[in-house]
């Protein structure tokens, strides 16, 4: 009977698992796909460039700060890559950002992509997903915003003008306006 009652709550977990480690040809290294949360990426191997990148992120507290007046129904979904540079860089960066006013967890969703930008799930279908990171930012399930890659002023200017109704503008010849 035990035997059964662990090979179900084996199964279960198994299962519910959402998120996959793959090895990335390219680099030959480890990389995460399907969806995850931010514990997933503080720990080895990727745990040390996201606290080197966290920690060394010089906060602008005053812009940040001005941002918690306009975070009521708000959501973001981060499209990320372990195998990114960029997202190495901008997304421990975000979530500093995210602690310092305050953001709940269950605003966010993240989505792990492999270098194809596919999860396994179809979370990315749709979405215009051709850089990463890509930060979206939602309304009432409205898309209000993104920062695609690289901010265009900071990570903390971008947030608050999506916040506030005037989102920028990505850099990107390929880009589509579609959720305008």
């Amino acid at each position: 009977m035990k035997y059964i009652i662990v090979i179900l709550i084996f199964t279960v977990i198994l299962m519910g698992q959402r998120l996959k480690i793959i090895l990335d040809e390219k680099s030959n290294e480890p990389m995460l796909v399907g969806i995850a949360v931010r514990t997933d990426i503080m720990k080895s191997p990727y745990g040390e460039w996201y606290a080197q990148e966290y920690e060394g992120y010089d906060l602008d507290y005053d812009l940040a700060s001005a941002s918690k007046d306009f975070l009521d129904n708000i959501d973001v979904q981060i499209y990320l890559g372990t195998w990114c540079e960029d997202s190495r860089r901008e997304v421990p960066r975000f979530f500093k950002i995210l602690d310092e006013i305050g953001w709940s967890k269950n605003q966010i969703e993240m989505i792990m992509l492999d270098r194809n930008k596919t999860s396994g799930y179809g979370l990315e279908k749709d979405k215009n997903i051709h850089h990463v990171p890509t930060f979206i930012v939602s309304k009432e399930r409205q898309e209000i915003g993104r920062i695609v890659e690289t901010p265009i002023e900071t990570l903390e200017d971008d947030l608050f003008n999506i916040l506030i109704g005037d989102p920028p503008e990505p850099n990107y010849e390929d880009w589509s306006t579609g959720w305008k």
